[in-house]
């Protein structure tokens, strides 16, 4: 075998010359050995017994020096495994990667978990994504695989991506299930299982369970469980009981997560008296009217609590407000709507009542813990589409954008969070009119230079030229922030302008872009275009009871009040369990508004649903 290649360029000058050295003696035939077969349980570093202290990876690196074949493979294994342990990842990562050319199978499979290990060290994600993807389980020894799948979550969290995390941790816990002494080895795995598992919806949930074995289904359905139940505490514990009678295996293991544990000790928010402060008189009281109606839908439907809303107009002097609250004897709150009237409640010191105010929080004002802030910020669904990309592994996204304060927000978070993913400040671009449009992503994708030399060249050669303008490659994907009408403008020109011969350009979009409606043409003209939008507009399974007799009654109301509504019916629901999610942040709840999660500062933060328009119709998808 000749080891003589090393991919990565991370590496030390001087360690280089020494790697140099040990490969370039491979090259030379060794003298005849007999070499005994290995197994892959037998390749483990050489026994540490013989020297008092631990032997150091450099110095196992320069034994090898003194090794043929087989001997110098584990010797070297044995290196790497040893620089993981001192964090002399490029040291790993060289000799990971050299070993790869292995002749020894075994050497190989015992080197897969070492290389995941030192790809993850050095950051190099696309290349342990790679190797995960081209290595199934079945070739990772039998010993090393609980190390392996705990690797492959790590890398998943890293990458943010919530399902596949989750489905490599229950993975390995039912790995675990009956190795009791390599369980005391993963003593975090419940509580990071149990936060992975918080973040997924519905439709994942129920994916993970096709094929699953009992301790899978145990965990699954001990989060629908908590999440039908919270802030219920008597029903909760009865569930729990029934769980533990279905699961007893689970149940009777004292690794249950902690963090659950304390979200069963916390005492939910259990209100009898609710009162609303919303602007109900002034300009802005028909989007009142929309939250107002949205909280009464989401009362009637609660059939349990017995929960009395008391409308208050907050259009009035605070100090009057907190005598109404007082004589109405309010143990809870719900807004006020405008951001200047949050500010002048958040203020107060002696303003005693747990508050949903209905707005975003002063990030300069230190949160307090029985206050909360839920908005349907627009910014919410630009970290979401940055996220998304990262996810996707798209490496130069442009930004296009109406000329508006909205657009101009959502551009600056977009830019924000991508950069913070580890990328560089995006390409964007705004526009006011069509013609600025149209001219824009003619700039955009270079198709007027392409055009341009393709009319010198007419000019040069005689007869006609049989060719097409052809636009730029570099571009990944498109964001597009809009409305409606700019939006169903864009894409077709997108479409034409982009080289026929080329891959298809992806174009995202937010909420903004999205009406209800729409005739053929409109359909047609969006095909291929995916966006971000609350699961109350796209009628969603688990809303779709309330949104029909909601038709009934508004059936021409536009897209921002309906929106609105779902916010009220969404506060009245999270009540009961925003001192549980505060408390684990990763559980969400599915709201009409989103997946909605609590931060530890009391900020509600939503993931909106993906849709997409495919063949002239309008479809929920599934992105990473």
């Amino acid at each position: 075998m000749v080891l003589c290649i090393v991919k990565t360029s991370k590496f030390k000058p001087l360690f280089l010359l020494a790697l140099a050295g040990l490969l370039s003696s491979c090259s030379q035939t060794p003298a005849p050995t007999q070499v005994t077969p290995v197994t892959a349980s037998e390749i483990t570093p050489p026994p540490a017994s013989a020297e008092p202290e631990t032997v150091s990876a450099q110095l196992l690196f320069q034994r090898a020096r003194q090794l043929q074949g087989s001997a110098r493979e584990q010797q070297l294994l044995a290196a790497a495994q040893q620089a993981l342990i001192e964090q002399d990842n490029s040291l790993a990562l060289a000799i990971a990667d050299t070993l790869q050319l292995s002749d020894s199978a075994q050497i190989r499979a015992a080197n897969h978990l070492v290389l995941l290990q030192a790809y993850l060290q050095n950051n190099e994600l696309a290349l342990a994504e790679q190797l995960l993807q081209q290595t199934p389980l079945t070739q990772i020894p039998l010993a090393d695989r609980p190390a392996f799948l705990w690797a492959s979550a790590a890398l998943q969290q890293r990458q943010q991506r919530g399902y596949a995390a989750a489905r490599a941790m229950l993975q390995l816990d039912e790995l675990l299930a009956n190795q009791r002494q390599v369980v005391a080895s993963y003593p975090e795995l419940p509580d990071h299982l149990w936060q992975q598992l918080s973040v997924l919806d519905n439709t994942e949930l129920a994916n993970l369970k096709v094929g699953a074995g009992q301790r899978t289904l145990g965990w699954l359905n001990l989060l629908e469980l908590v999440r039908a139940n919270l802030g219920q505490p008597a029903q909760l514990e009865q569930a729990l009981a029934d769980w533990r009678q279905r699961y007893p295996t689970l149940a009777a293991l004292a690794d249950l997560p902690a963090s659950l544990q304390q979200q069963l000790a916390l005492q939910p928010y259990q209100p009898r008296k609710i009162a609303v402060l919303l602007p109900l008189s002034g300009q802005f009281r028909q989007h009142a009217r929309a939250i107002q109606y949205g909280l009464l839908a989401a009362a009637a439907a609660d059939q349990t609590s017995g929960r009395q809303l008391i409308f208050l107009d907050s259009q009035q002097p605070v100090p009057l407000l907190q005598q109404q609250l007082a004589s109405q004897q309010a143990d809870f709150v719900i807004g006020p709507l405008l951001r200047e009237q949050v500010e002048a409640i958040s203020q107060l010191t002696d303003w005693s009542y747990p508050t949903l105010f209905l707005n975003s929080r002063d990030t300069n004002r230190a949160a307090q813990p029985d206050r909360f802030y839920f908005a349907l910020n627009m910014e919410d669904e630009a970290t979401q589409m940055a996220q998304l990309f990262a996810r996707k592994n798209y490496q130069r996204p442009v930004v296009i954008s109406a000329r508006n304060t909205i657009s101009q927000r959502m551009t600056q978070q977009f830019s924000r969070q991508w950069q913070q993913l580890g990328f560089e400040a995006p390409e964007s671009y705004q526009f006011d009119a069509r013609d600025e449009l149209e001219a824009l992503v003619t700039r955009l994708l270079e198709t007027d230079n392409s055009r341009e030399r393709i009319r010198l060249i007419s000019g040069l050669i005689p007869g006609k030229v049989e060719t097409e303008p052809h636009s730029r490659k570099d571009i990944d994907a498109i964001y597009l922030i809009a409305d409606p009408i700019q939006t169903r403008m864009f894409k077709p020109f997108i479409d034409v302008s982009v080289s026929q011969h080329g891959p298809r350009l992806p174009v995202y979009a937010s909420s903004r872009s999205f009406s209800v409606g729409g005739d053929a043409n409109d359909l047609r003209d969006l095909n291929g275009l995916t966006f971000t939008e609350t699961p109350w507009l796209l009628g969603e399974q688990h809303i779709q009871a309330v949104r029909e007799q909601y038709l009934q009654l508004f059936q021409d109301q536009d897209e921002t009040l309906q929106r609105l509504f779902a916010m009220g019916y969404d506060a009245f629901q999270l009540i009961g369990s925003l001192k549980q999610q505060r408390q684990l942040p990763s559980l969400s709840y599915p709201g009409f508004t989103g997946r909605l999660t609590v931060s530890a500062q009391g900020d509600i933060q939503r993931q909106l649903s993906w849709a997409s328009y495919q063949t002239n119709r309008l479809v929920s998808v599934q992105e990473p």
